[in-house]
């Protein structure tokens, strides 16, 4: 079957190792990520090859709408090589038909770059997408930036301490924090994660935003181990600084959250990217994803920051793909 059953123990670890091993995967598209959204409903789909072997798969989460239908979002999905459309074109199609008219949209949004070729292309197979066409309207146009610094230590084959990715003037200048007495530590208990959302609530305070509940990162901490999720916790004489949550997945690290404390927090923010790129290193990773920027501009404060560390322009993701369902309802909730 298609659709994959989660009371079928085999079949879960079958569909999990899949993800987990596919370099496609990411993070968002384990199981265990429902378990962490657990006010979304779960639908996970896949495709096996002639050997009967996963080839593909995508795991949906969907949440009603005002239409009375509903938005059908497969976070940072589907998996798999997206060079092949008519592969993807079957996912869906098994997806669709699983959805069973319950959902106006199915919504994609794949780690993939950005081409205008491969822009065509899937729109050339009947799938909506958001990307260049809006942005203009900044870095919530989309669900999940499309502008990412992302950190490629295969450029650095001979590092082995995260100071050794930069120039001596940035290294100097990066050792600042250490020498001022701030100390970096990790771990996934309930200790790190109180100290986490501490900072995490004071930032949001501090600069007006909306920020979520405890709970979730609760959630969060019983859905992943401890060497997929680590919070890392900056300090200095025992007061705490900032604070930083990454998830590991696959051949990633992805800086997920932060937090930092009101005053002078002696350029912790500093040493707990290059503590988490140690981790990143040290896990024999690939890359280290900053998470999303507005612009790849001075201006853009996330720009300005993150530019320190990623030295390469920013990746241009392919941004939202959408399988329409019902016209009617999208061209309300999603259309111009």
């Amino acid at each position: 079957m298609p659709v994959l059953d989660l009371n079928d123990q085999k079949a879960v670890e079958r569909y999990n190792k899949f993800m987990r091993q596919s370099p496609y995967g990411h993070i968002t598209q384990d199981l265990n990520w429902a378990k962490v959204k657990n006010n979304w409903e779960p639908l996970d789909v896949y495709l096996e090859d002639e050997h009967g072997e996963i080839k593909a798969a995508m795991s949906i989460l969907l949440t009603d709408t005002k239409t009375g239908k509903k938005f059908a979002y497969a976070s940072k999905g589907p998996v798999l090589d997206l060079n092949d459309l008519d592969t993807l074109d079957a996912l869906v199609a098994e997806a669709v038909d699983a959805l069973d008219g319950r959902a106006y949209v199915l919504r994609m949004d794949p780690e993939a770059d950005y081409s205008d070729e491969f822009n065509e292309a899937l729109q050339a197979h009947g799938y909506v997408t958001l990307n260049r066409n809006v942005a203009d309207e900044g870095m919530h146009a989309t669900i999940q930036p499309r502008l990412n610094m992302v950190l490629d230590l295969t450029q650095f084959p001979d590092a082995k301490e995260s100071f050794d990715l930069y120039k001596s003037k940035k290294r100097n200048k990066f050792r600042r924090p250490f020498r001022d007495g701030v100390e970096v530590t990790s771990g996934n208990t309930k200790v790190e994660l109180e100290k986490f959302y501490t900072t995490y609530k004071t930032m949001a305070h501090r600069h007006e935003i909306t920020y979520r509940p405890f709970e979730y990162f609760e959630r969060m901490q019983a859905a992943f181990d401890d060497d997929t999720m680590q919070i890392f916790v900056a300090e200095r004489e025992g007061e705490l600084l900032a604070t930083g949550i990454a998830l590991k997945y696959g051949k990633k690290v992805w800086y997920m959250y932060g937090g930092s404390m009101n005053g002078n927090t002696y350029f912790a923010p500093y040493a707990l990217q290059l503590t988490m790129i140690q981790w990143t290193m040290d896990s024999g990773c690939e890359l280290y994803d900053l998470g999303g920027i507005g612009e790849a501009s001075t201006e853009d404060g996330l720009y300005h920051f993150k530019h320190e560390f990623v030295r390469t322009d920013p990746v241009e993701y392919i941004g939202e793909i959408d399988k329409v369902l019902d016209q009617s309802a999208y061209d309300e909730l999603v259309s111009d």
